[in-house]
């Protein structure tokens, strides 16, 4: 379906892109009155290897809608047709087996329908496609897994136009909670994942849900996962956000990180992740490591409307594992301990990541770092952000774009205003040691131009040493 990312030699092509920035998301299936919305629209350009939900023509790909399913089968009802019972109390009574034996009993076009209560499980694993899963209200209604350290509240695995909507998933979990990003939580437990994609699953949508007392991943869109959409939800409390994968919001990925020249994974319906839209979900201080991560292969995927707030680490996290062609704009991110936006990391096996991504047009406010580009980061576009009113956060050196080993194309159209933190440097380039399979090395062939600095320490720094080719904009 796709081509193989090419280098990325830039031309353009025009258009009018609408933005629709959101705030949280979550309600009840009557609606979402809560939901701040602004609607601006922006003259862009798109970059020549289409980046996002873009096909290789340039043309917008869009997300199937899920097939519907007009039949409404109430879960307590039907769990009692097959001679099961439902408690909707807060309770250690299992539902496990009632809801086990409706979904079995299904089939695709029927809505199972979850009244308000609480449903104590192990976990619900999708047996059909075209099935669909609903709640009466996002609060109301509520999956409580007991699984811990272990599997999914949900798995959705080989299946297609599937919906999941207003549920909140939580777990048995009763420890204390840990801010430590260094040290795991010794008290951590709930489930891996709440909710979890893969190999060979597409259409689907899942909907203002909330997850909470979680391990690892809220919603994770694994690797064989294509055309899903993750809308209006929210992550909040997970249990750790220690190293090793904890604590993570939203992820994208595909099969495994592998080096390779090209994905390896490209045209593989049960390990090549794109298509996946993250739209207007949201985060919530401080038990959060990461909102969303981006690893694996994972390509032409979308990041836009939503607010990632006090992660503990970086907010939107390219993590360092090859992931290409994917689009960031239009998230506000405020508060974060780290970046609001990285691409690259260091440790575990990660150094840089794939080329041909677009960072545009967000609003970055508070956040110790606004963009970091690191670890032999190739290929990407950073223009029309705002990065500002960081008063005080600096864990870390405070910064606005941080360039280390990188070979990048163009930062332009940025504003950077208000950053007030002693030590604020606006843009800053610098050397970063040898990671993963990449060498020691500085940021080069950049061009720098038409970004604009007002109230914000120093407005440009060049700390680095090993870099060459770059073209930087006189004023600021």
């Amino acid at each position: 379906m796709h081509l193989k990312h090419l280098k990325a030699d830039i031309t353009v092509i025009g258009v009018t892109t609408t933005l629709l920035l959101a705030g949280c998301g979550g309600g009840s299936t009557t609606g979402n009155a809560s939901t701040a919305r602004i609607l601006a629209t922006i003259a862009t350009a798109v970059p020549a290897n289409n980046p996002g939900l873009r096909e290789p023509d340039g043309s917008i790909h869009v997300i199937p809608t899920p097939s519907p399913a007009p039949t409404i089968v109430n879960v307590l009802t039907r769990a009692a047709e097959l001679g099961k019972s439902i408690d909707l109390a807060d309770n250690a009574s299992s539902d496990q087996a009632a809801i086990d034996a409706v979904l079995a009993d299904v089939g695709p076009g029927n809505t199972v329908y979850f009244p308000n209560g609480t449903y104590n499980v192990s976990t619900i694993a999708l047996k059909k496609s075209g099935v669909h899963i609903m709640g009466q209200s996002r609060d109301g209604a509520i999956i409580k897994s007991s699984l811990s350290l272990a599997g999914s509240a949900m798995s959705i695995t080989g299946l297609h136009d599937i919906v999941v909507g207003h549920l909140t998933f939580t777990s048995t979990w009763v420890g204390t909670y840990s801010t430590d990003t260094v040290n795991n939580n010794p008290s951590a437990g709930g489930p891996l994942n709440m909710i979890a994609t893969g190999k060979n699953t597409y259409n689907v949508t899942i909907d203002s849900i909330v997850c909470e007392k979680f391990d690892r991943i809220c919603v994770r869109i694994g690797g064989g996962s294509h055309d899903v959409l993750v809308k209006s939800s929210i992550a909040r409390n997970a249990t750790d956000v220690g190293g090793g994968g904890a604590g993570y919001g939203f992820v994208v990925m595909g099969d495994s990180h592998l080096d390779a020249a090209g994905n390896p994974f490209l045209g593989n319906p049960l390990k090549d992740t794109y298509f996946v839209k993250f739209d207007n979900n949201t985060t919530v201080a401080p038990y959060i490591r990461h909102g969303v991560i981006v690893q694996y292969w994972a390509h032409h995927n979308l990041i836009t409307n939503s607010h990632f707030d006090g992660t503990r680490l970086d907010s939107i996290d390219l993590h360092g594992e090859d992931e290409y062609a994917n689009e960031i704009t239009g998230n506000p991110v405020t508060n974060s301990q780290r970046a609001a936006i990285a691409l690259g990391n260091s440790g575990a096996g990660h150094d840089k990541t794939g080329v041909d991504n677009w960072i545009h047009d967000n609003d970055l406010v508070g956040n110790t770092l606004g963009i970091s580009v690191e670890y032999g980061t190739q290929g990407t576009i950073i223009e029309g952000n705002t990065i500002r009113d960081n008063a005080s956060l600096a864990p870390v050196s405070p910064r606005g774009i941080v360039l280390g080993s990188s070979s990048g194309i163009r930062i332009s159209g940025n504003t950077i205003s208000n950053n007030t933190v002693p030590g604020f440097v606006a843009v800053y380039l610098k050397d970063n040691a040898a990671e993963g399979t990449e060498p020691a090395g500085g940021p080069k062939n950049w061009t720098i131009s038409g970004n604009t600095v007002t109230n914000s320490g120093t407005a440009f720094k060049d700390a680095a040493s090993l870099d060459s080719g770059n073209t930087i904009q006189a004023t600021w």
